[in-house]
């Protein structure tokens, strides 16, 4: 028996190079990486020290769209609360919350969170995987 080899030509015109593809690819992570932040945010909302409401309100980012910083280049997203109080009521553990809240809730709300943020930044990929 003899064997055959079958050869085929094919050309793939893919009308995108490796930078605008790795471009795409940067973007729709940073836009993800935007809305994984939103999401956290959001979702610890209720867990947020509350006595007025000055402090939930400054990590809102419907209304402080400052509450969230993406850095594109580096894919880091930052959140946060921006009252002088922000930090002491997150970090001490021993400060009594009567009327609702608990320390370390954003901490505490990232890390039950995180599947969701990979699979936020993941759909967004994807998306732009697909256009």
């Amino acid at each position: 028996m003899s064997e055959r080899v079958i050869e085929v030509d094919v050309r793939l015109d893919l009308h995108v190079t490796p930078e605008q593809l790795a471009g795409e690819i940067g973007r729709a992570a940073a836009k993800g990486l935007y809305l994984a932040c939103e999401h956290v945010l959001t979702t610890a909302s209720p867990r947020v020290p509350y006595q007025s409401g000055d402090l939930e309100r400054s990590g809102d980012p419907t209304s402080r769209p400052g509450s969230i910083a993406v850095d594109n280049g580096k894919l880091e997203g930052m959140i946060g609360y921006d009252t002088p109080y922000a930090v002491a009521q997150h970090e001490e553990l021993d400060w009594d919350h009567p009327l609702r809240g608990e320390p370390k809730w954003l901490e505490l709300t990232l890390y039950e969170e995180m599947a969701t943020v990979r699979r936020i930044v993941a759909t967004q990929i994807r998306r732009a995987l697909r256009s």
